[in-house]
């Protein structure tokens, strides 16, 4: 009975936006590497088209570190490495759960260097995550691997640069496939400093038994998941090309099987 009623009330998707995918890769040689931090706090959710209120307080902080590496001239590699602490308080109840989330690979290839930028990447999500199903914060992430091919195309012109990217996610251990597109606009507000209008979308396109049978879902895990999100971002490299850092928040709207609350982004990079 318990199980049931943590499937029923607790079992909703909380979307976290990933590093947006740009058509521009790392020369040969060089990197970038990022400590992030997202903060995500709520007591409601949409769950099936239903919103929920006053399910108790849950906390879902994740500490990341993303790299790139230019492995040639039009050829990147990427590593995401998260680690998630999440909470869970209602009357007589206080719960938590860390560890290591999906762990995520990805290479990214240029396919053309001309005025607008066009390249194609793989992103691979593994479901290295540590589970407790006696939790209501049950997981420290997604219960299942995803593949996300995609094709992104961006350019720049004196203050500005745009980009937007497609992609599908496919999800193994009976998830929903989904569909997934961000578009970004950014310009130049001072000098080392560029303020960023960021629309990110998924969308499922399959429905498959996970969103049903998988017990090692919670508020922020379920399958399913759809939102259009709206964010904002900030950046200012503090050493040009070398030292820099950036804070966002993220909110949406057309949500289900999400969390209702913002997302809330700090990061701090290096590029070497």
């Amino acid at each position: 009975m318990r199980k049931t009623a943590i499937l029923l009330f607790v079992c909703v998707f909380g979307w976290h936006v990933l590093q947006a995918q740009s058509p521009w890769t790392r020369e040969k040689g060089k990197a970038y590497v990022q400590l992030g931090f997202t903060s995500l706090s709520y007591s409601a959710v949409q769950f099936d088209g239903e919103k929920l209120e006053n399910i108790g307080d849950y906390s879902d902080i994740t500490l990341q570190v993303y790299a790139e590496y230019g492995i040639s001239g039009k050829l990147e590699a990427q590593v995401i490495l998260p680690y998630k602490t999440a909470s869970y308080e209602n009357v007589g109840v206080s719960q938590s759960i860390s560890g290591i989330g999906n762990i995520g690979l990805g290479l990214k290839y240029k396919l053309s260097d001309t005025n607008w930028k066009i390249s194609s990447g793989l992103l691979y999500s593994a479901n290295s995550i540590k589970k407790d199903e006696t939790l209501f914060v049950s997981s420290t992430g997604i219960n299942a691997s995803t593949f996300l091919p995609y094709f992104s195309i961006g350019t720049s012109h004196n203050k500005w640069y745009y980009f937007g990217n497609i992609g599908y996610g496919y999800m193994d251990n009976d998830y929903s496939d989904y569909l997934k597109a961000t578009i970004e606009v950014g310009y130049t507000i001072i000098p080392n400093g560029h303020l960023m209008f960021v629309l990110d979308t998924r969308n499922p396109v399959t429905k498959e038994d996970a969103y049903e049978k998988d017990s090692v879902q919670w508020a922020s895990h379920l399958d399913r998941q759809t939102y259009n999100a709206i964010g904002l971002k900030a950046n200012y490299e503090f050493i040009e090309n070398k030292l820099g850092a950036n804070a966002s928040v993220f909110g949406a709207f057309g949500i289900d099987n999400a969390p209702l609350a913002p997302t809330i982004n700090i990061g701090v990079y290096t590029k070497l």
